[in-house]
């Protein structure tokens, strides 16, 4: 069971991120295809809840809870997140109406295309990357640079000039 210290940092990380790299981690025969989700939210117990495609295939009893990693990652953050934990398939309306907050009859019509799946935590693991810092060499190169142009190196922009054709 996570703390509520760590189900919040959880909360405000995958938040943050927003969006997943789900995959079925199971043995069995029909896995659910790995796909990129969106999470609609992390509750107390820090389960994340999120919808995924529903595949043509029929789901068995047996099926609905399989083993899970989700990973968080968003390109110029500097931390990801990998989540593991038992995913387990929500079929009952009730639940998917107190989850959306949808009372029509259409609306769950068209969540005959996707699943509601609960995934919940077992481990995480957070990264975070570090500063790059430079080399020795490429110090060096810079503080030659500086010396000789008085400026620091930098990587210009082409410009193209306009030809005028006679």
């Amino acid at each position: 069971m996570l703390s509520d210290i760590q189900v919040g940092f959880l909360r405000d990380r995958i938040h943050e991120i927003g969006s997943a790299l789900f995959s079925n981690t199971g043995n069995a025969t029909f896995k659910l295809p790995t796909s990129i989700i969106s999470v609609l939210r992390v509750d107390e117990e820090g389960n994340i809840w999120f919808f995924l495609h529903n595949p043509d295939l029929f789901i068995e009893e047996g099926d609905k809870a399989f083993p899970a990693r989700l990973d968080f990652y968003r390109k110029g953050k500097p931390f990801f997140l990998q989540v593991s934990g038992e995913a387990l398939v929500i079929t009952d309306a009730a639940e998917i109406k107190d989850l959306t907050g949808s009372t029509a009859s259409p609306v769950l019509h068209s969540f005959s295309r996707v699943m509601l799946v609960k995934v919940r935590v077992e481990h995480a693991s957070y990264f975070e990357q570090r500063e790059r810092r430079m080399s020795r060499l490429q110090s060096w190169w810079h503080a030659i640079c500086k010396y000789l142009l008085q400026e620091k190196p930098s990587l210009r922009p082409y410009k193209l000039h306009p030809m005028i054709l006679a």
